[in-house]
């Protein structure tokens, strides 16, 4: 899914160090998450198990905001 409203967890991309575009937003674990590009955004929210490396970042974030 795709979201657009909610304030995203992270600003930079997890795959390009880039700042995260408003229009690149997904939902993760409950959180708003952005990529730099709706590339990113649209490969992982329709692929997420398959993106160990975008998860892991987003895991970090979210444990580090508990």
């Amino acid at each position: 899914m795709i979201y657009k409203m909610k304030k995203n967890i992270n600003k930079y991309c997890p795959r390009s160090g880039k700042s995260v575009s408003e229009d690149a937003l997904a939902q993760y674990r409950g959180f708003t998450v952005g990529f730099c590009n709706t590339g990113c955004r649209d490969d992982f929210a329709s692929n997420a198990e398959n993106c160990p490396s975008d998860r892991s970042y987003f895991d970090v974030i979210i444990k580090e905001m508990s």
